[in-house]
């Protein structure tokens, strides 16, 4: 199984297509079974579309716009005759004139998907409101999150949001569990968010990788870690099962790949 998380950043630093050929290129090639992604923007103020191909909807609030990346995304690989099932979850409102979301992409078909509030906050308008979008296919679950930072002034509103995950994800254990995306919580700092997840019975695909190639997924000083000096392990993907990894590999910062984004992506290749 071939999976993929990124944070896409999208439409935020640059609106023409073409920034974004190198993902449609990786995913051509690699057709990843299941490709989580976050901060899946489109235009509060575009036009609506009629039944997207291949979307299921877990809400009928916020439609999807002429310029949904995910869609943008869908038509893209369509046109090279790769086709996707996929879904959105609309979060909260995102650098101001933005519906903010997750997505998952699925090559096969999608039985069920579903949006589970993480956090206490349930306000379009507030950023601090997070939200998983779960996605279960005949062979496997998949999850696309984005969540808050360990601590936010006097509280800890990961640790929240993860109890929340944890209680959705306690249904769906009858077959391999995929968490991915961004959790915004750095892998070498100890007691905090990496550590909960991990002792909580969760395997990290690096660790369990037989081939590394990349770890840090973030550059220093981005949105949300403008102090940062150093570059940043905060993208994951998670599994319920000790599954040995065949490759792991960092997509899109710069090397191999131009960015995308101001996350690099997470490939990775089960064995």
């Amino acid at each position: 199984m071939k999976l993929l998380t990124l944070n896409t950043h999208s439409w935020i630093n640059d609106a023409d297509p073409a920034t974004y050929a190198a993902l449609i290129q990786d995913i051509l090639e690699n057709e990843y079974d299941a490709i989580a992604l976050q901060e899946v923007n489109q235009l509060s103020s575009g036009p609506a579309i009629s039944n997207p191909e291949g979307y299921l909807a877990t809400q009928t609030e916020f439609p999807i716009k002429e310029d949904n990346f995910a869609y943008f995304l869908i038509k893209a690989l369509a046109k090279k005759e790769l086709f996707y099932h996929w879904s959105w979850v609309p979060c909260h409102v995102g650098y101001v004139r933005f519906d903010e979301g997750v997505a998952i992409l699925s090559k096969e078909p999608i039985q069920s998907v579903e949006q589970v509030q993480l956090s206490t906050k349930n306000d379009f308008r507030s950023y601090h409101t997070r939200r998983a979008l779960v996605v279960q296919t005949a062979s496997a679950s998949f999850i696309s999150v984005h969540m808050s930072w360990w601590k936010k002034l006097w509280r800890k509103p990961f640790l929240t949001e993860w109890r929340s995950l944890e209680t959705a994800v306690k249904k769906i254990q009858d077959k391999p569990v995929y968490i991915m995306g961004d959790f915004n919580n750095p892998a070498d700092i100890r007691k905090e968010g990496y550590d909960l997840i991990t002792l909580s019975g969760w395997y990290d695909a690096y660790a369990y990788a037989a081939v590394r190639e990349g770890s840090a997924t973030v550059p220093p000083a981005i949105d949300g870690w403008q102090q940062s000096k150093l570059p940043l392990r905060i993208d994951y993907i998670f599994s319920n099962r000790p599954q040995a990894a065949a490759r792991y590999e960092i997509k899109f910062d710069g090397n191999k790949q131009p960015c995308v984004s101001d996350h690099y992506g997470v490939a990775v290749t089960y064995s």
